[in-house]
């Protein structure tokens, strides 16, 4: 299991509980315009501070059966404000093991490198301790800083998943990107 608390050259990497729903929340609420612009639809209920409660103490569980890792990120600075966050789905079966990761940086933070910062720290720890090698990310196809990360990161595209998202209300197309890390770290 990773541990629950991480910190890079910049930034402290936290996995979080429900005391933390406010400020997850404000994180959202914050970059709502941002986000839902890529991300799935949201239910009517994202916006609340019980939907968050419930989906951090969800998040721990998973964290704690190795199913699922959600970083959250801090600058030392202010620790009372999330930027970004960053999460590991992983999945294990018969085809072969992977992660999917997600991320997102509060609008204010975007293009300062801390996603790459951040994620050049958690893909090789991630990899380690849960013995997996591939790392897919699914991004929406317009969303050029998020595809011009994944390729700084070395992820190559790898095919289109038609119809595959539901953003705003509308079914859309997905590209997964995919990048394969070093079984000898």
């Amino acid at each position: 299991m990773v541990p629950i608390e991480t910190h890079t050259k910049h930034y402290i990497l936290r996995v979080e509980n429900e005391a933390k729903a406010k400020n997850v929340l404000d994180l959202y609420l914050r970059n709502r315009m941002v986000f839902e612009k890529y991300e799935p639809t949201r239910p009517s209920n994202f916006y609340t501070i019980d939907y968050h409660t419930a989906m951090l103490c969800r998040e721990r569980k998973s964290y704690d059966l190795g199913l699922f890792v959600r970083y959250y990120i801090y600058s030392p600075a202010n620790m009372s404000r999330i930027i970004g966050s960053i999460n590991f789905n992983i999945y294990r079966n018969e085809a072969g093991d992977y992660v999917e990761v997600g991320y997102k940086i509060d609008s204010l933070y975007q293009n300062q490198g801390i996603a790459y910062e951040v994620l050049n720290h958690l893909i090789p720890m991630v990899s380690q301790h849960y013995h997996i090698y591939r790392f897919d990310a699914r991004i929406h196809p317009e969303n050029y800083p998020s595809i011009r990360l994944a390729i700084k990161l070395g992820f190559t595209p790898m095919h289109l998943e038609p119809k595959s998202a539901n953003i705003l209300g509308q079914d859309v197309d997905i590209v997964r990107y995919s990048l394969t890390t070093s079984q000898t770290q």
